[in-house]
């Protein structure tokens, strides 16, 4: 008997002993928080801790490697509601299937950077939060739930003056979502596999530098905005709906489009009711429609690279916008003065277009003797053409792809010639 009771004592102490060191490796991250001052560092060494933890004062927070914050199930699992937070270094995971943002911020004057987020909702949220800096972060979302699952990697209203720079998002509804926003500048990040990469609603002086969208449904949204800049962005392979753009404008003014490069999209640029714009030094290659205008006016459209798209651009009721001086692809031009532009102007007539929205099978047809005679007894008014009085003869922007494409041109045609000289040599060796 005194046996069994031993036995029984024994192994009372060992569950209660596992489950105190169980309670111990989740860690409450918001009693750790209480417990630091105002300007203090709270380091978080290796280990899990649970959030739903509220930051209500000037605090720093820097995990050490291995540092996991996991969710409550109740509410973000970090919400920052005060001025100058810094919180770097953490591991986030966000299981829970409900509106809340995974991080939520609230406040001014915060730092966030390498941090990894996995979420099933929105990733940050930016509330009324302004002049926050967010670098180096990766927010991943749920693969397996459908676009209108989703939430945004990003998503800020009503929030002026943040930075958000190098981050990574992938499998999400929006990656950088920016609402009732100004004086925000977005650069260097890349969006992967979601509906658009970047969607900008009435904001004003937004600065879009140096991004990549790739996979995407959309590239850019850019709608109801005003002073928008678009730099050396590159938004490629964006096919995954029927008018999938590489940028699209509407209700767009005084924006600033420059260095962009849009390869292999439905429809390179897109811009519709807008007016007022710059659109300059951009490469249109490879899309199905290079550019495509409707219901716009007094743009400015100029040094654009626009080539081997299946139909180069296309205007419609947009006849006061000034196009000249761009590279199209596959014009032959005449230039009599030197003076680097075509005299003969270059006239897109969007006939095979107009044609194949109506009946998509006649895509097979591109470029047949039968459409071209089509095209001769059913010319569309000109007001739907896109004309540039003054095309340029050689390309202004010359990518690196574009360069390499051209090395090995020059190469390929230089050896074909060193082959044929050797050939012609020896046979001629031969025949003395």
């Amino acid at each position: 008997m005194k046996y069994l009771l031993s036995i029984f004592i024994a192994l009372t102490l060992l569950l209660s002993y596992q489950y105190v060191l169980a309670e111990e490796t989740v860690i409450p991250l918001q009693a750790l928080i209480d417990q630091t001052e105002s300007g203090e560092t709270l380091i978080l060494p290796p280990g899990e801790y649970i959030g739903g933890a509220v930051i209500t004062k000037p605090i720093n927070i820097i995990g050490e490697d291995e540092v996991l914050i996991t969710s409550d199930g109740k509410s973000s699992i970090i919400t920052i509601s005060s001025n100058n937070v810094s919180i770097t270094n953490l591991s986030i995971r966000d299981e829970k299937k409900q509106s809340d943002a995974t991080v939520s911020i609230v406040g001014d004057n915060n730092y966030l950077g390498d941090i990894s987020i996995e979420t099933q909702g929105i990733g940050i949220k930016l509330l009324e939060a302004h002049d926050n800096t967010l670098e180096n972060i990766t927010i991943t979302g749920d693969k397996n739930l459908s676009l209108g699952q989703r939430g945004n990697g990003i998503d800020l209203w009503g929030s002026h003056g943040n930075n958000i720079q190098s981050t990574t998002i992938s499998h999400v509804k929006d990656g950088i979502y920016i609402e009732s926003s100004k004086d925000n500048v977005v650069a260097s990040n890349e969006i992967t596999h979601s509906r658009y990469g970047y969607h900008l609603m009435f904001t004003e002086q937004t600065n879009l530098q140096g991004n990549i969208s790739t996979d995407n449904a959309s590239g850019m949204m850019i709608m109801g905005t005003k002073k928008t800049t678009a730099d050396g962005n590159i938004l490629k392979n964006n096919q995954k709906s029927a008018r999938a753009q590489g940028i699209l404008l509407f209700d767009v003014t005084e924006a600033l489009i420059i260095n962009n490069e849009m390869t292999e999209n439905k429809i390179g640029i897109y811009m519709e009711q807008s007016s007022e714009n710059e659109i300059k030094k951009n490469e249109m290659i490879r899309n199905y429609i290079g550019i495509q205008v409707k219901e716009a006016s007094n743009n400015q459209i100029y040094h654009n690279s626009i080539m081997a798209n299946v139909v180069q651009g296309q205007a419609d009721q947009s006849a006061n916008n000034d196009t000249h001086s761009n590279y199209w692809g596959n014009h032959v031009g005449l230039d009599t003065n030197g003076d680097g532009k075509s005299n003969t102007r270059y006239i897109v007539d969007p006939y095979f277009l107009s044609l194949t929205e109506d009946f998509p099978v006649f895509q097979l047809f591109f470029q047949t003797p039968g459409m071209e005679f089509l095209k001769l007894l059913l010319q569309t008014p000109s007001e739907n053409w896109f004309i540039d009085e003054s095309p340029l003869m050689d390309n202004p922007v010359v990518s690196d792809h574009v360069q390499t494409e051209k090395s090995n041109f020059v190469w390929m045609v230089s050896l074909s010639l060193v082959i044929i000289s050797t050939g012609i040599f020896y046979t001629g060796v031969r025949k003395r």
